[in-house]
Order: C-alpha cells, then structure tokens, then sequence
C-alpha cells in the first residue's frame, strides 16, 4: 500500500479542501485525517455532519491524462470500502446511489470525490470518506437523518481499535486509485448492484424538474442509474437525476 505520507488534524474544516489547497501539489497516496471535521461536504455541497466518534479522511493522486469514466470512481471505492469491511467481520453494509454507505436503514457513511484539471491535462484528484465509529444521543439529536454506526455493523463482538479500522478503509481507497484507469466497468457496476440499498424498489426521483415514481435497478456500466418507469427502463447521469424521497432515509 503506498501512503508517503499521513497528515492528522485534531480539528479542521474539511479534509478534502487541504488536499485541494497549494495548488495541488500532494503526492499519490497522501492521506490526510481528522479526529473532527467541522465543515465537512457531502455531494452537491451539501453539509456533512460527522459524529463525535467517527473516521474522515481525505487521499490525493495524481493522473498523467483525463480519466474516460472519472465519476465509477466514487461507484469502485463504495464497493471496495463494503468488501474491505466485510473481509474484516462488518457485515450486512449496503450502497445508497450515488455515494452512501448503508446500515439498518440508516446512513453509516459517506463518499466525496474532488477533480481538478490542469493546464497539462494531467488530473489531480482528491478521494474523501467519512464513516461513523459509534453513535450517541447527542449526535441523533444534531443530525437532521436516520444515522448507524459501524459498531452496530458487529455487535458480537468487540469493535476493533480505531486506528486498524482506519487502515482498512485507507488500503480499499488506496487500492481502487491504483488501479482506477484498468477497473473493468462491467464488472463494477454488477458488483455495485449486488449491494445497493435501493436495488428493486421504488423511490420517487426527481427528473427534468418533474416528480416520477420509478422502480430503481441499480447502475449500468457506464454508471448511469437505471429507473423503470413509462414502461422502459431510463438511464440517467448523476447530474439528471435525484432520488428525492425515501421511506426510511430523510435524504
């Protein structure tokens, strides 16, 4: 696993705006973590709100070239974080589409990607996770949605420290950066379906502006989310589509 090097703030404002600060001068691996994030982004610039025991990290890398399908980035680390934590007695996580881990009907994570192009076209690149250790009372009462925690994930038995918790995630962020520009789509996006959240359900999805209850049937393998309705399956960008109501999830 290449890590060069492996930043810790006590407190910070965003992990990933640190990595994207100096004009993007981080090495590939450069990780950066902080015990508590105090203004942390989810995707659309949505705030995200950590719990007081969590893991948020940020890792920088750089790409010689433009990345044909950047955005089955965010698709391959998800999938990747679930195996990680599965090999290692976390079981049951599920995918929330575009970017959310999932337990017990409740959001355990989150995933933000952060791309920069530079005037020589190389691509520089900052992959950011945030995941909830142990939650408390105080952080249901703060945060605005239904929220897990990854000790509720192996309730039999001891959750493991949370620096070796840390370096599993580290290792799948690490492993899927490495090897990005080879990921096979296809594969990826089954792999991706066999853990969505939402997979055969229908969600209402926003479109165009305009309400439309579809059946959601994961994402195909140029990462477009795949929604039955009108009698034909639609496939929609991450920019065209939003799921706008769920019935456990306060999205």
């Amino acid at each position: 696993m290449l890590v060069p090097v492996i930043q810790v703030y006590e407190h910070t404002e965003s992990t990933n705006n640190i990595l994207l600060e100096k004009n993007c001068i981080y090495p590939n691996g450069h990780a950066c973590f902080a015990e508590n994030q105090t203004n942390g982004r989810g995707m659309h610039d949505k705030k995200w709100v950590s719990s007081k025991n969590n893991i948020c990290f940020s890792v920088s890398w750089n790409y010689d070239k433009p990345l044909e399908k950047a955005h089955m980035l965010n698709y391959a680390i998800a999938v990747q974080v679930v195996k990680n934590l599965n090999d290692n007695g976390f079981k049951d996580i599920k995918l929330k589409w575009p970017n959310d881990l999932i337990f017990n009907n409740a959001k355990l994570g989150g995933i933000l990607i952060d791309l920069v192009s530079k005037k020589n076209k190389k691509i520089y690149l900052v992959a950011g996770l945030g995941l909830n250790l142990e939650v408390s009372k105080n952080d249901n009462n703060k945060i605005n949605q239904k929220i897990s925690d990854l000790k509720s994930t192996n309730i039999n038995t001891k959750i493991m420290e949370k620096n070796k918790i840390a370096a599993i995630l580290l290792d799948a962020i690490i492993k899927c950066l490495s090897k990005f520009e080879k990921y096979d789509y296809k594969n990826l996006s089954e792999e991706w379906n066999t853990m969505d959240y939402n997979y055969n359900n229908i969600k209402k999805i926003l479109v165009n502006n305009k309400e439309i209850s579809a059946k959601l049937m994961g994402i195909n393998e140029s990462g477009q989310l795949n929604c039955f309705h009108g009698e034909k399956i639609h496939a929609y960008n991450i920019n065209e589509v939003q799921i706008i109501k769920d019935e456990l999830l306060c999205d």
